[in-house]
């Protein structure tokens, strides 16, 4: 007799990909919680050093708080800055995460938000096509459909095991 027992995410044991020490990761953390609160006391001096020098450029809040352009990217990224009520700095910008064309807010610039939205809108419309099809389809035609993609990839299956069998896929 089989049992079938829920899945239970179990903790992952790391290396804290910053410091190296072995930690716990329950939901995929790279970093230590030592190494997490190390970061946010760090951009917590970031943002004070924004609130207390407003209109400060890039280069400025870099070199007076020791914050790389990564990080100062990631801040942006996060809202950061627009949740603690601070201003971003001046001259800042960070890549889209499509074209990498430089943005100051969201994840994407407005050209590859408009294009993802058309996407996913077609997509939506190709779903709806295919709903309104299946719909359509007597469940003998269902079951005939899905007998005929089976047989397709055992079709295809079979070839591949017979083409290997023949010695095709041997390395050179």
């Amino acid at each position: 007799m089989a049992f079938n027992l829920p899945s239970i995410n179990l903790p992952k044991i790391r290396n804290c990909s910053r410091c190296g020490k072995i930690f716990t990761a329950m939901h995929g953390e790279k970093i230590c919680r030592d190494c997490v609160e190390k970061e946010k006391a760090f951009e917590e001096q970031v943002v004070k050093y924004i609130r207390d020098n407003p209109g400060s450029t890039l280069k400025e809040v870099m070199a007076a708080t020791g914050a790389n352009e990564k990080m100062l990217n990631r801040m942006m990224q996060d809202g950061i800055f627009s949740n603690a009520a601070v201003d971003k700095p001046k001259d800042a910008t960070y890549p889209c995460m499509s074209c990498g064309r430089p943005i100051t807010s969201g994840t994407y610039c407005m050209d590859c938000l408009s294009r993802l939205r058309d996407q996913t809108k077609r997509a939506a419309e190709r779903m709806q096509i295919r709903i309104k099809e299946d719909k359509k389809m007597s469940t003998i035609e269902r079951l005939d459909a899905l007998a005929q993609k089976e047989f397709e990839r055992e079709s295809r299956m079979s070839g591949i095991k017979r083409n290997f069998s023949k010695g095709m896929f041997k390395n050179n």
